[in-house]
């Protein structure tokens, strides 16, 4: 087995590895997100429970830390957004809250389900008077029981992330120098036309085959045999054949032959 066919076995066992922690870190995120909706709940259960409100809260702690209220509406296939609680800490860098923040719109409309919204946030205002400090502590709590499992699982994430990269970009490097030697031997050729830049002013298009007979001694140009099809009218025929036909470039910038190869291998013979 190649060298290169063993490393592309070694990168998919490291992707599942990593599809794993991935995996584990959504799940104890998961159930870091259930526990503080579940203790949050114990603090606005009198607004929860309420069937005249017909209220319900959603906790997001994924980048920032929210809890929204949300009623059923008539008007709405979707549960509309009545009050948010933005619970931050004294910077953007900090872990723990230590302030919740409320916010809301202002109507002047009398429908039901605005003056129930109205009942609705004076509940919760009365419990933010009541009980914001113990809601912060216990947020807390909850974010630091789970610090320590989401931190370790992360590193090893990320680790493991580092090793994938460093492997693609080995197998990358493998393919390269894998293309630039079959250019310098036989040659590659393509199951379609591609487009080469042989100078600034000059495209070569429906190349169908490079072969490389000779590198300057800079090593950054190349002379090339080219496979190249057009299409020309048929007399006998009458009618436009495609032909293939040998055309020699000199001095083409190997960068540019290389890009060209490397964006086009998938076009390439086996």
């Amino acid at each position: 087995m190649k060298k290169i066919e063993l490393i592309r076995e070694i990168l998919e066992k490291k992707k599942a590895e990593e599809k794993r922690l991935n995996l584990k870190v959504k799940e104890i995120k998961d159930k870091r997100k259930k526990e503080l909706t579940e203790e949050m709940a114990t603090y606005f259960s009198e607004v929860l429970t309420d069937p005249d409100g017909d209220a319900f809260m959603e906790v997001n702690d994924n980048y920032s830390n929210y809890i929204y209220f949300k009623m059923k509406h008539e008007d709405y296939s979707y549960p509309k957004e009545i009050l948010t609680l933005s619970l931050r800490g004294e910077s953007f860098r900090d872990d723990d809250i230590s302030k919740i923040e409320t916010g809301f719109y202002s109507t002047t409309e009398n429908s039901e389900f605005e003056l129930n919204r109205m009942v609705v946030i004076g509940k919760v205002g009365q419990i933010l008077l009541d009980y914001s400090d113990d809601i912060i502590a216990c947020w807390n709590k909850v974010v630091d029981d789970f610090k320590k499992d989401i931190s370790k699982t992360r590193k090893a994430l990320w680790a493991k992330e580092a090793e994938v990269r460093d492997i693609e970009y080995e197998i990358k490097d493998l393919e390269r120098i894998a293309l630039k030697d079959k250019l310098l031997a036989d040659g590659v050729e393509f199951t379609e036309g591609i487009t080469l830049g042989a100078r600034w002013n000059w495209d070569i298009r429906n190349v169908m085959g490079i072969k490389v007979t000779r590198v300057t001694p800079s090593g950054k140009s190349y002379d090339l045999e080219l496979q190249v099809k057009s299409t020309r009218w048929n007399e006998n025929k009458k009618d436009y054949v495609e032909k293939i036909e040998p055309l020699f470039a000199k001095a083409v910038k190997a960068y540019n032959v290389d890009t060209a190869v490397s964006y086009n291998k998938e076009r390439i013979k086996s």
